[in-house]
């Protein structure tokens, strides 16, 4: 990460360069007023000078407005990798923490078999955190590298987001509701459709949980199948929407966050819609909350 002494020495260097041009400038003038030529050759000369020395003068500015941005872009992406190390390196001690101390806590006592086997299960359950955890870091890098394969078949999109609902209902105890649309065979990779969905529902439970959960609607829009995510929380921040798909970025500071997570969700989510040949996108809710539409290819 640049540290804030050198983005000082590179402005005091540029604005050193640009006094210095104009110094130099000035002086070329001068001396050229100063010696023994007709008028109408020193006029050719100061034109020449001025001439060269502002295209010089553009050129110098933009190179410094290219070095600022560059700097800028440094400190944000390292900034961004810093939460992403501090979030992951939480994400993975967490679960291994956990599975730990139930391993730990039946070895050192005699339980009963109920109590070794609730145990177990919460030790399998941490254990599954992990591998998904994994697992997302490993899809953001496939995606990157274009290298996610696709295994494309023929789904009945009702039933399949039937299915899907009742699972993450279970998982985080609420509801989520699904409008009545007129079933239709989607030709998609069942997994990274999953993917997509998985990770825009657990978005909208971790930022935007209210009581009245989420809702799921499906239309049908020319040659595109729309499903929108909506949740009824606090919504997302106008300053924020742009930086909302990019890898590691999260709506709060790692140091004080309250909710979990790698700031890879919505990255992965967008990209395996790409990869499907659709799009993911946040479109104006109405009312409070957060909408996300993902937009499928669909061929009468």
């Amino acid at each position: 990460m640049l540290k804030k002494p050198t983005t000082v020495f590179v402005y005091l260097l540029g604005a050193y360069v640009l006094i210095q041009f104009l110094w130099w400038g000035y002086h070329l003038i001068d001396l050229t007023r100063a010696s023994q030529h007709t008028d109408e050759l020193i006029t050719k000369r100061i034109v020449m000078i001025i001439g060269e020395g502002s295209v010089f003068l553009v050129l110098l500015l933009f190179g410094l407005w290219k070095i600022k941005r560059s700097i800028k872009k440094e400190i944000q992406m390292a900034r961004q990798q810093n939460n992403f190390m501090l979030s992951v390196t939480h994400e993975l001690k967490t679960p291994l923490a956990a599975t730990k101390l139930y391993l730990q806590t039946i070895q050192k006592h005699q339980l009963s078999a109920e109590k070794q086997a609730e145990l177990i299960q919460k030790a399998l359950d941490e254990s599954s955190r992990l591998e998904t955890l994994v697992e997302q870091i490993l899809t953001a890098s496939r995606l990157e590298q274009q290298a996610l394969p696709r295994l494309m078949t023929s789904i009945s999109l009702k039933e399949f987001l039937t299915h899907l609902i009742n699972i993450q209902e279970k998982r985080f105890n609420s509801s989520i509701r699904l409008n009545d649309f007129e079933d239709l065979q989607l030709e998609t990779d069942p997994l990274i459709f999953t993917n997509i969905l998985n990770n825009l529902i657990e978005n909208g439970f971790k930022y935007g949980y209210t009581e009245k959960g989420l809702d799921l609607t499906v239309h049908k829009e020319n040659d595109y199948v729309s499903i929108d995510v909506r949740d009824y929380g606090k919504g997302i921040p106008v300053e924020q929407q742009d930086l909302l798909f990019k890898k590691f970025n999260r709506l709060e500071n790692e140091e004080t966050r309250t909710t979990k997570g790698t700031g890879l969700g919505l990255f992965i989510a967008r990209e395996c819609a790409r990869t499907l040949g659709g799009n993911l996108r946040l479109i104006k809710a109405d009312g409070p909350g957060a909408c996300f539409q993902i937009q499928m290819p669909y061929d009468n």
